[in-house]
């Protein structure tokens, strides 16, 4: 019989098996002919002997990870991928007759569903059943990709299945690779998901003790809230360090990751505004603030709480390619955001610095910051530009990336192409399937906290046009996807830290660069249409605008209108004010705009808003139950709408 499996595995699979620098010398090689000797004995053993000496044998019913070769190396060897390669190649499009039967082919559509779920779960070590029985102790949220290489992306790792039919090749991008929890829980996903795209996975309900361990969380995030209505942000750290020291202790014990999140940004928040940085937002922290209550406070708590879920999860080997740069001013400080993408699993992560001018420099534009090092030998230009390989990240649950140097590990830098292929979600096709997904989540008060949403990469069909509104500072344009895949908005606002970073969008635009082809940034919708800040473009070369210069004055834009914050958002901000000032915030004049405020809620149709926003007003400073029905309500339309 023939060996499915190697006719099966892509190229991409054998570079998330081995690397991109093996496979590509493999092919290489194949197309000159330098291959080996392949011979198939009857027993299924195929090995394959090199013109050095090199054998390398691969038993029937092993995997390729399994083969043994006579060379030094441990781990998967050239000479393990030019097995797989040849043994490919010998067997043209993949379909193979054995004059035993039809033709086998290993194109057609599978489901990991029908894996042998409980012989594989047999087989997991005593600690791979421990994290398994861990993690299905509370509700796990998974999405499902049954593409022509199938897919479960968990809350913390992805499991894509290399190979139809052979579980051996399901490859996990954790640290442990494969026999994982992970595949045990992307197995299960498929086989209870019944066609179903999403699935929810383990107990609903939090056990006895958890349910304690929540209960305590829950008033102890009320002590926080109830201090900040009291004192406000402006009492400054030392009047809440104690308060939300207790709660992120408490969110510790009860396995609370999503709480321990929220509580480390808030306090990041009240320390911005004490040190006058203009990292500090007031409706972040009411965001926050209104979290706290919320999360403890949802249906299902488990899944809002963020249990059993870990707070880092080290990775394997793993290629991140750039999706673009994003800086932003705060005070003498610039925030470098990188966003990148696992060539593999096409999941998303954020690198992130905090940057300082050098002093002693002269040059104090963007050109002081593109050259700092992000980590040694790799600069934010360098890795901006470009793409990381690394055997030793870490992701945060918040989807944050650290690079460590661990013992073996390295991480090296490499250019990237203008355009780059990924696999859905992150590869959006059309606009409605985006807008559906958006509207269909949870609303961000109690889903997982990530550090950027709803990432996609768009391929551009045209560009309608681009317009500039001089009095909110920002940049609008419009374009459409291939395909016929809907119109898509695009919106950026002018940041000091990046003052070139309009004019180079202008140009890609109107095709400096060559026809725009591609742009990938978060999306979000407003108004019923979907808004994309672009982080990257890609034209004729990759162009990431905040790290790139100009050399001409911004073109000539036709100007848009401005338009006046809405009455919702407006209603957050009064709600805003008293976490900001405390008690202070409910003075005379504040009650007197809160009032007509709330006139003005019930006009424009907002009966339930304003019933919820007037309790509030009239209910003493520090009633939680006012506060939390008002803040909820009110953050949650903005969200949903």
């Amino acid at each position: 019989m023939p060996r499915t499996d190697l006719i099966a595995l892509t190229d991409d699979g054998l570079i998330q098996l081995a690397n991109a620098g093996l496979v590509k010398r493999g092919l290489r090689e194949l197309e000159a002919g330098i291959v080996p000797e392949i011979v198939e004995n009857g027993a299924g053993l195929i090995t394959a002997s090199f013109a050095d000496g090199t054998v390398t044998r691969l038993p029937a019913g092993k995997g390729l990870v399994d083969a043994s070769c006579t060379c030094p190396s441990s781990g998967l060897c050239r000479h393990r991928i030019m097995l797989a390669l040849t043994y490919r190649a010998r067997n043209a499009q993949g379909i193979v007759d054995d004059g035993q039967g039809p033709a086998v082919s290993v194109g057609a559509d599978w489901d990991p569903k029908n894996l042998d779920l409980e012989a594989f779960e047999e087989g997991l070590g005593p600690a791979a059943r421990s994290d398994l029985k861990r993690l299905t102790a509370n509700r796990l949220d998974i999405e499902l990709d049954r593409g022509r290489t199938p897919s479960a992306r968990l809350p913390m790792a992805t499991v894509r299945f290399l190979v139809p039919n052979e579980i051996s090749y399901a490859r996990c991008d954790c640290v442990q690779g494969t026999g994982c929890a992970h595949v045990a829980l992307a197995l299960r996903a498929f086989r209870f998901a019944d066609g179903a795209r999403r699935v929810t996975l383990g107990a609903a309900e939090e056990t006895a003790r958890g349910g304690t361990d929540i209960d305590a969380l829950r008033a102890s995030a009320e002590i926080v809230v109830a201090r900040l209505l009291e004192v406000g942000v402006v009492a400054g750290p030392e009047a809440h360090a104690q308060t939300i020291a207790t709660a992120r202790h408490l969110a510790g014990v009860a396995g609370a990751v999503q709480m321990q999140l929220s509580l480390g940004a808030l306090g990041e928040q009240i320390e911005a505004y004490a040190a006058r940085s203009a990292r500090y937002d007031e409706l972040d922290v009411l965001q926050l603030a209104t979290e706290l209550l919320a999360r403890t406070r949802a249906k299902d708590r488990a899944a809002a709480l963020g249990l059993s879920e870990p707070f880092e999860t080290p990775m394997t080997k793993s290629r991140y390619v750039s999706l673009g740069v994003k800086l932003r001013q705060e005070d003498e400080d610039i925030r470098a955001s990188l966003l990148m993408a696992d060539s593999d699993t096409s999941a998303v992560v954020m690198l992130e610095r905090v940057l300082t001018r050098a002093p002693s420099s002269s040059d104090q534009g963007p050109a002081n910051i593109l050259g700092r090092q992000l980590m040694p030998g790799l600069s934010l230009s360098v890795v901006g530009r470009g793409q990381l390989l690394t055997s030793v990240a870490k992701r945060r649950a918040d989807g944050l990336l650290t690079l460590g140097a661990g013992h073996g590990g390295k991480t090296q830098a490499m250019p990237r192409d203008a355009l780059f292929g990924f696999l859905p979600p992150l590869a959006a096709l059309a606009v409605e399937p985006v807008m559906r997904d958006i509207a269909e989540r949870p609303v961000a008060l109690v889903r997982p906290r990530r550090r950027i949403h709803d990432v996609h990469v768009f391929d551009i069909g045209k560009v309608l046009g681009q317009a500039w509104s001089p009095g909110s500072q920002i940049w609008q344009a419009a374009v459409t996807l291939k395909d016929g895949g809907g119109t898509l908005y695009l919106e950026r606002r002018f940041d000091a830290a990046a003052p070139f970073a309009l004019d180079v969008m202008t140009a890609t635009l109107e095709g400096r660069f060559g026809p725009l082809r591609q742009l990938s940034g978060p999306a979000r919708v407003a108004n019923g249409a979907l808004i994309c800040e672009p982080w990257s473009l890609g034209a004729d070369r990759f162009v990431v605008p905040d790290i790139e210069s100009s050399d001409r004055a911004r073109p000539s834009l036709l100007a848009a209108d401005d338009t006046d914050a809405d009455l919702i958002e407006q209603t957050a901000r009064l709600l805003a004010t008293q976490i900001h000032a405390g008690r202070r915030a409910r003075g005379s004049v504040e009650n007197a705009i809160a009032q007509k405020h709330g006139a003005e809620l019930r006009n424009q149709g907002f009966q339930n808003l304003a019933g919820r926003f007037d309790t509030w007003r009239a209910a003493p400073v520090a009633d939680i139950e006012a506060f939390a029905s008002a803040a909820i309500w009110a953050l949650t339309l903005t969200s949903s709408r």
